[in-house]
């Protein structure tokens, strides 16, 4: 720990933070260069990092320690002096380093472009790869602000990857994704007044062995979750999060995560620890869901 700032996941009450034997890398990436609204997710992996030094490890629902699975956390990646893209190559390759030692890649973001090369080595290495997204925003602009690498446009490269999209909690979508929606691309919508109004039918057959999931987090309503830098009214709430996330688990395996988006506040810490749980629960549902 260095100037207060916390450095591993869970510290200091972390042991299980060997590289050699860790069955999770967390991967901490500030990156921000496409957002549009409010700044400050460069800031996220850290603050969430240090929330982490506050939680109990025991989870109650789980009855053991998750973190003693080992959980192992990288260096902050450095993105200083690189354009957007070499940046993203540079997440991309962090998340092949902690493949190449048979780790389950958990990113902390950071805007949600930096999703894109993170799937694309998560998808080389699993080719039957599906990806659940769980989200306000539907992000499958082909490109945003005169790029096509923005954080609006990270679903639109799913797609053009050609693995099979399944988006959750959808309540901010433009004219032109619902246009392209019309072409029937390989994406699958449940909307956030469906599951509000319990109408939505979540499509699990179409998970194949394979998963990814990214969650950013204002997927969650904001009257739990404010520090986004886009925050839409209703949303998901912390146990309809969960909930989702341990289905998941139950029914294919996960073989990369993210948590993207947080933009800290001052006087909202509550958003950094909910993030730093989430991450938390995310590892014990993935590790220990039967």
């Amino acid at each position: 720990m260095e100037d207060g700032l916390i450095s591993q996941f869970g510290a200091p009450d972390a042991p299980h933070c060997n590289p050699e034997t860790a069955r999770i890398a967390i991967i901490p990436a500030p990156l921000e260069y496409s957002v549009c609204y409010m700044e400050g997710t460069r800031m996220g992996p850290q603050a969430i990092l240090n929330a982490s030094s506050q939680m109990e490890l025991y989870d109650e629902e789980l009855d053991c320690c998750p973190i003693e699975a080992g959980v192992y956390t990288y260096p902050v990646i450095d993105y200083t002096g690189m354009s957007h893209e070499q940046a993203l190559r540079a997440t991309g390759d962090a998340v092949k380093q902690a493949l190449a030692q048979g780790q389950i890649p958990l990113t902390l973001g950071g805007e949600h472009s930096l999703s894109a090369p993170v799937i694309a080595a998560v998808h080389a290495q699993y080719p039957d790869l599906t990806v659940v997204h769980i989200d306000a925003h539907g992000d499958l602009r082909d490109e945003y602000e005169g790029t096509p690498l923005s954080h609006a446009s990270i679903e639109r490269r799913v797609v053009d990857m050609g693995i099979p999209l399944l988006e959750i909690g959808i309540r901010s979508f433009s004219p032109e994704e619902a246009a392209f929606m019309n072409t029937k691309p390989n994406v699958e919508v449940v909307w956030a007044y469906q599951l509000a109004k319990g109408l939505a039918r979540i499509p699990w057959e179409r998970l194949g062995k394979h998963t990814y999931v990214t969650i950013d987090l204002d997927a969650i309503d904001p009257s739990e979750m404010p520090a986004v830098g886009t925050p839409e009214p209703g949303g998901l709430s912390w146990y309809q999060v969960l909930d989702l996330f341990q289905e998941i688990c139950r029914r294919t395996t996960i073989v990369g995560m993210d948590v993207v988006e947080l933009c800290p506040m001052e006087g909202q810490t509550r958003a950094d620890f909910l993030a730093a749980k989430l991450v938390y629960k995310m590892i014990g549902y993935r590790l220990f869901t039967k």
